[in-house]
């Protein structure tokens, strides 16, 4: 029994001491995290506000051509409203090797510039918040992350906030892969279109839609090879349509 509690008293303060050190570091986490949020309130305070269409553009531009690692961004108007120029001077800022990605909204008018953004390298996903939405957001490696406000009705951005804040990027990006998750592959959304627009048929219709879409010779020859991909599965007895999209999905 003496033996029984001479352990226990030479293990207590161990315990006392875990059960402190642990205590120290939740409040530490706490007060960082607290701390994280007042330093971002004061940034907000002092952050860069831009009115304008080109101004808006401009801080796009600039944030691009610094990432590195990954730029996320969410667009409506994508480049149908940018000249030749400005489109060039966006594109000349990609820098290579970037995970670069986007999510705009289920618009068939605007599958023309779904492709040019995919030219260049960036993956597209569709969802339809963006089309209930007038924000906008570009984030680039936890570093800068530029939101852009439209206009009731409008569909490009001319008002744009740049915030430099780790803690609010990281917040942007985690919101970002939520909704991206969420979205549907570029590849699925043109063969949903396709069927819309054609009815069962819809290489019946696929040099109307390639043509309407200023398409490559290249891209048609993958569309052509989406659909017939398509049209082989609906034609399997017994394959539902779910498990159609689970297969398109997947590849």
């Amino acid at each position: 029994m003496h033996s029984f509690l001479e352990v226990v008293l030479k293990w207590e303060w161990l315990l006392l001491l875990a059960v402190g050190i642990l205590e120290v570091l939740i409040l530490w986490n706490v007060s960082k995290e607290k701390r994280e949020r007042e330093k971002l309130i004061v940034e907000m305070q002092h952050t860069r506000v831009e009115l304008g269409r080109e101004n808006y553009l401009s801080m796009i531009r600039d944030t691009l051509g610094k990432s590195k690692h990954y730029v996320y961004y969410v667009s409506h108007s994508l480049t149908s409203g940018m000249t030749d120029h400005e489109k060039n001077e966006m594109y000349e800022r990609i820098p290579s090797n970037l995970d670069h990605r986007c999510i705009t909204g289920k618009d068939p008018g605007k599958i023309k510039y779904m492709w040019e953004q995919r030219r260049q390298g960036i993956e597209m996903r569709v969802n339809d918040y963006v089309m209930q939405s007038t924000f906008r957001f570009q984030v680039s490696d936890d570093i800068y992350a530029v939101l852009g406000f439209a206009d009731q009705g409008a569909t490009e951005s001319r008002k744009g906030i740049l915030i430099d804040n780790l803690f609010f990027c990281r917040m942007l990006k985690r919101h970002f892969l939520r909704l991206w998750d969420e979205s549907v592959p570029l590849d699925l959304y043109l063969l949903e279109v396709l069927r819309i627009t054609s009815g069962p048929e819809i290489s019946s219709t696929l040099e109307d839609n390639a043509r309407e879409w200023d398409l490559k010779d290249e891209e048609v020859e993958h569309l052509r090879k989406l659909v017939k991909e398509s049209e082989g599965h609906s034609s399997r007895p017994g394959q539902t349509e779910k498990s159609q999209v689970g297969e398109q999905s997947a590849n």
